[in-house]
């Protein structure tokens, strides 16, 4: 029987093998019959603070397993769970969980002073959590056993992405779209209860939270959890634990090879059957270093936050695509590439990348102006330029917004052009990705000064904390005007 929501999978590992470990963290073990237990827990804590059905729960934390526990026990009980980059900003935060009117907030110790500035004020004052002093008052309640409350066409699920605008998007996603995407990776990458994946990605990403975590959580596997990512710890992990799949952006690959190229040693990876990489394109320099330093094949696929996932290899094919090429088509999302005249371009022609799919529930959070701008008769305009061959393989050939993808993040350059033009010093800025061998792109300024005296460390010390890390530009440039079209528009593309 087709489950309808996203706790019954889990819940019914527990009771197959309940002592199969579901997590691994450091010294560590969660059992799927421990998962299931605190997540029970967990539900009735949560509907004894006052959470009901529709509502939703930030959760700022670095990476550890109990994310897992309350995104399942808020599920039971009809709620959604809305992960939090830890690395935000004050006023990032402060958008998200105003616009998510998030009834509670759960974060970590050590971000109560962030969490604190960001919730002050907010209309609804959100009930704000310690993340450890919950867990502890959750353990003395009663498992939850009352009717799952939550299922089918219920938000599960609000991640917040960024894209061309100054705000994050909350892409929703309710249970039959979780499932809908979860078993469509899970048959794409042949997960079993085998399986021990290694996450060194961050939960508050739909990449790590989802594509990574839940996927192996519905096939029974087992997560081998790392607080964050580090390119000679992962190679220890692998070494250590030997793990069978590992997931990943390319700016990971690159820099593990390149631990493993500097220290002249091939470590030992060969307990992984797979190596993915979604997030940004990955090239045949790296592809080959991945070959020559680490002994592996990594494979590419393409998703999105909205989407996922969309193209991919496919083990039960076992062939990797061809040279440059994100693979086939992943049933059941459907894709067309239309050309500037609306058509539908054909193969060897590039258009723009248009998809649906039951992974999609259709529209942004709270936001049916960007939802307007991005459907065209439910189909998805991704904003990407593809192009197919004639054996149904897909190439991502560009962008046809000024989108940055540094790490595999994305970056809009407008969120960073707000927060340069509020400087005093700075009488105009345009933000464009700069080409890197390691990030793919990373965050460039170009300047025009109103005080002569300006310079790029005051200019980065200026978007500290006021953004992300990632986003602060790496590489600022000064120029006494920037290139203008006869339209009035910034051309960016002189910029790089």
């Amino acid at each position: 029987m087709t489950p309808t929501d996203v706790v019954t999978p889990v819940l019914c590992h527990a009771e197959a093998r309940p002592d199969h470990p579901a997590f691994v963290f450091g010294d560590r073990t969660l059992t799927y019959r421990g998962l299931a237990d605190q997540s029970r827990r967990l539900a009735s804590a949560l509907l004894s603070a006052g959470l009901r059905r529709g509502d939703r729960v930030a959760v700022l934390s670095p990476n550890r397993p109990e994310i897992f526990s309350v995104y399942l026990g808020l599920a039971m009980i009809g709620a959604a769970i809305v992960p939090v980059n830890a690395e935000f900003a004050a006023d990032e935060i402060r958008y998200i969980l105003d616009h998510s009117q998030a009834r509670m907030v759960i974060r970590a110790d050590a971000l109560a002073a962030q969490v604190a500035e960001a919730s002050e004020g907010l209309a609804g004052h959100p009930q704000v959590e310690d993340f450890d002093t919950f867990l502890a008052r959750a353990a003395g309640f009663a498992p939850y056993d009352g009717p799952q409350l939550g299922s089918g066409q219920d938000l599960v699920l609000l991640c917040y992405t960024s894209g061309t605008t100054s705000k994050p998007k909350g892409v929703a996603a309710t249970h039959a779209n979780e499932l809908a995407s979860a078993l469509a990776y899970g048959g794409m990458m042949a997960i079993t209860p085998a399986d021990r994946e290694l996450v060194t990605l961050p939960l508050s990403f739909s990449y790590g939270f989802h594509a990574a975590t839940y996927v192996a959580l519905l096939s029974g596997a087992t997560v081998l959890l790392a607080p964050r990512f580090h390119p000679r710890l992962a190679l220890e992990a692998i070494e250590a634990l030997r793990p069978t799949v590992f997931l990943g952006v390319p700016t990971m690959y690159a820099m593990m090879a390149d631990v493993a190229r500097k220290e002249g040693r091939r470590p030992d990876l060969s307990s992984l059957r797979l190596t993915a990489s979604s997030g940004a394109a990955l090239n045949d320099q790296l592809l080959a270093d991945c070959r020559d330093h680490l002994g592996i094949e990594v494979r590419p696929y393409y998703a999105m936050t909205e989407v996922r996932p969309i193209f991919s290899f496919d083990l039960r094919h076992g062939a990797m695509p061809p040279p440059g090429s994100v693979g086939r088509l992943i049933a059941p999302t459907e894709v067309r590439l239309v050309d500037e005249a609306g058509q539908d371009a054909g193969d060897g022609q590039v258009g723009e990348l248009w998809v649906r799919g039951p992974s999609f529930s259709g529209a942004y959070y709270k936001d049916p102006e960007r939802t307007a701008q991005a459907m065209v008769e439910g189909w998805f305009l991704t904003g990407d330029l593809a192009s197919r061959d004639a054996e149904g393989n897909y190439f991502i050939v560009g962008r046809t917004r000024d989108q940055i993808i540094s790490g595999g993040a994305k970056i809009a350059p407008i969120e960073v052009e707000d927060i340069l033009l509020a400087h005093p010093g700075i009488a105009a800025a345009a933000v464009v990705g700069q080409p890197d061998p390691v990030f793919g792109q990373v965050v460039k300024a170009v300047i025009v000064k109103a005080d002569p005296a300006l310079t790029a460390e005051e200019v980065r010390a200026h978007c500290e904390g006021r953004i992300a890390d990632y986003k602060v530009p790496r590489v600022v440039a000064f120029m006494e005007a920037l290139p203008m079209a006869p339209s009035g528009k910034i051309l960016k593309t002189a910029l790089v």
